[in-house]
């Protein structure tokens, strides 16, 4: 059996002999026999297994047990494992077989999922995987029915029920940047955490077209996310202007400690993730920084994010 293994991962494992600036920190791997989703933004959707790109990044093909060799050879090189998916009821059954060959390595396995599959998400997690992603990705119905091409009223829900059983092991990706005005991003951010689930945040990455966010608008979304997992601000409490967020209910210094040194601006998702050049090619500004911000960069990302008050 062949496995999907991201080319900053390979480099990593020896797999593949190159240099790079910035090494991820959890192994990605990529299972896909024939996605059936129709995402908008996803190059490997309608099927098309002959892209080798998720995202920004190339997935070349390994046998599955050089892969499983290089993952728990001494030093362990990862302390995670995140199998990413795409999606195919038909293949669940081999999907459950591989997961449980991650689990047995002894390193915390993730994995994702789409939202039409909260029911196997439980069964997962209760085979001894840490924690699942769930690619909601759009933040309102209107963004998922044109992105997404699935049905709201009745994955959501699904959803909510999820999180409220096994919440805490739960990350949702959203994406900004789908259409989603800031606040209605927020008000999302703000439902998923009430209900006990963590975010992943990515920017919509334009492979089939369109147009990257702003990065002043996901510096905000960016902040309000991490503010609100830190329970120090509410959507309620944030001044919003024609959908923009223009302010929150701390500023300045105090605002800037609660940003925890640039921390807010970092990749979120499950420990150890850091998901290296996913939204942005080497050389481009981080929209999520894979590693610790210098000082500048955190003058930086908070000087662009323009809120009143700061």
């Amino acid at each position: 059996m062949k496995i999907r293994v991201s080319y900053g991962t390979a480099i990593v494992l020896g797999l593949v002999h190159a240099r790079q600036d910035v090494a991820p920190t959890t192994a990605y791997l990529l299972f896909d026999r024939g996605c059936i989703g129709q995402c908008s933004f996803c190059s490997r959707a309608n099927g098309n297994v002959r892209s080798q790109k998720l995202s920004r990044i190339i997935w070349p093909e390994f046998e599955l047990e050089q892969v499983l060799e290089k993952l728990t050879t001494p030093p362990l090189p990862f302390a995670r494992i995140c199998l990413q998916t795409g999606y195919n009821p038909e293949s669940e059954s081999e999907l459950k077989s591989l997961a449980q060959q991650f689990v047995k390595t002894g390193i915390a396995t993730s994995v994702t999922l789409s939202p039409s599959q909260t029911l196997l998400a439980g069964e997962m997690l209760e085979m001894g995987l840490d924690h699942v992603g769930i690619g909601l990705d759009a933040a309102s119905p209107p963004t998922y029915a044109t992105h997404k091409k699935k049905n709201w009223q009745q994955d959501w829900p699904a959803l909510l029920d999820l999180l409220s059983k096994v919440g805490d092991r739960i990350e949702v990706h959203l994406i900004f940047g789908l259409g989603d005005s800031e606040e209605a991003f927020c008000q999302r951010i703000q439902a998923i955490i009430d209900g006990g689930g963590k975010i992943s945040l990515f920017a919509l990455t334009p492979v089939n077209g369109g147009n990257p966010p702003e990065f002043a608008a996901y510096r905000r979304v960016q902040a309000f996310r991490f503010l609100c997992e830190k329970q120090k601000v509410r959507v309620d409490d944030c001044q919003f202007a024609d959908g923009r967020l223009t302010g929150f209910p701390i500023a300045g210094a105090n605002l800037c400690e609660a940003l925890e040194n640039g921390d807010a601006f970092r990749t979120s998702g499950c420990g150890n993730c850091n998901r290296p050049y996913y939204n942005e090619r080497p050389g481009q500004l981080f929209y999520n920084y894979p590693r610790p911000l210098s000082s500048p960069e955190f003058t930086a990302a908070v000087e662009v994010m323009a809120l009143a008050d700061r």
